[in-house]
């Protein structure tokens, strides 16, 4: 397990993925505090005088466009002053308050939420490890070794060598018991799923003159069975919003896992978890890293793109472009321990995937457009 790295691709596209939540309920919080903003300048009849009804509609558009301008500057609540109305000063620094906190609590979602990605893999990777332990019991029970052996996967599973390891092994029960994992109160769906999935069904020819490979047969009935699109898929998915993403993960670390324990090397799989929590700290840092240097050089970027956007509409901009741009910059300029070529191609294979198709032309191009201009400063 040593040699096991979470993909460095992964933890840039959680940032990504996080980031894009974060500016979302920024852009949320914003439209809150200037609304609250109006209402604190809205003529009421039982308690402002009748002259304020003239007056009230120009105190509101000074105070939401004063309020406008510290949000979008990110202005500190105690750096507001507007000495000459009072209301509007109370009003546009009690929201501005307002709109701080709310921005506080949204960034330590942000920070945590590669943490968040790591407790629902490892909470995929548990009910995986004890589905199939819970069908090799049932497979157990019923097979009889005295009949001649045939082809049905059931049999395959009752035989199974590193299930039969996992069985008796215990050092892996803790992890489930402290993440609350079991199958106890869905053990008729997963009997249902045994008997439709395994106890009928005929194992790949292919798998048929191999049958010793346990580790093949295991991936075999992850790929097909576990994590193909079906109702068990379906239950993972219901537990993981993105599960789709997460199951590739969840299978490279099972496969370490069988790999360990076809090597009777029981000493790696007890140091398994935290060797692996070794791996996660390592790429959590990297995250937060990333992130803390977005949030606090957000304004800094915004004005770097734009020198290099000035044909484009900046507010027209996609945002998940925006946002890839951001990203790029905060590693290229902060993390100068990893190359640029490999931090430019990487945001590059993101934006493909999460931008439109000409995505990657423009990010590439305003990637290179900054490094230019920096290098020329130089």
């Amino acid at each position: 397990m040593e040699n096991f790295l979470i993909p460095r691709r992964f933890v840039r596209i959680k940032a990504l993925q996080n980031f894009y939540a974060y500016a979302i309920s920024q852009k949320v919080y914003q439209k809150e505090a200037v609304e609250q903003v109006k209402k604190d300048f809205i003529f009421d009849p039982f308690l402002d005088a009748p002259d304020q009804k003239e007056l009230l509609p120009a105190k509101q558009s000074i105070a939401v466009a004063l309020c406008s301008e510290a949000v979008a500057t990110m202005l500190p609540t105690h750096a507001f002053v507007y000495g000459e109305n009072k209301k509007i000063e109370e009003s546009v620094r009690r929201h501005l308050f307002y709109y701080g906190a709310a921005l506080k609590e949204a960034q330590i979602l942000l920070q945590n939420g590669f943490n968040r990605s790591k407790e629902s893999i490892y909470i995929g990777l548990l009910y995986a490890l004890l589905l199939l332990i819970e069908w090799y019991k049932l497979a157990k029970a019923s097979h009889d070794p005295s009949k001649p052996a045939d082809h049905l996967l059931k049999n395959q599973l009752a035989q199974d060598p590193l299930l039969e390891e996992l069985y008796h092994n215990s050092n892996w029960i803790n992890a489930i018991y402290k993440n609350g994992v079991s199958w106890a109160k869905d053990q008729d769906q997963v009997e249902n799923w045994y008997k439709q999935f395994i106890q009928p069904t005929e194992m790949p020819k292919s798998y048929r003159s191999d049958s010793n490979n346990s580790i093949k047969f295991l991936e075999y009935i992850l790929q097909n069975i576990i994590f193909q699109e079906g109702p068990i898929n379906d239950f993972l998915a219901m537990a993981d919003l993105y599960w789709d993403e997460h199951k590739r993960m969840v299978k490279k670390i099972l496969t370490r896992i069988f790999i360990m324990l076809s090597t009777k090397d029981f000493t790696r799989f007890t140091t398994f978890w935290h060797n692996l929590e070794e791996k996660w700290a390592i790429e959590a840092a990297f995250y937060n890293r990333l992130l803390t240097t977005v949030i606090q050089n957000s304004t800094l970027y915004e004005t770097m793109i734009g020198e290099k956007t000035e044909k484009w509409d900046c507010e027209r901009i996609l945002l998940t472009d925006k946002l890839i741009l951001k990203l790029a910059l905060a590693e290229l300029l902060e993390c100068k321990e990893i190359p640029f070529k490999v931090s430019i191609n990487e945001y590059i294979e993101i934006a493909k995937w999460y931008g439109t198709a000409k995505s990657s032309v423009f990010i590439n191009g305003v990637l290179e457009g900054i490094l230019k201009g920096l290098e020329n400063e130089k």
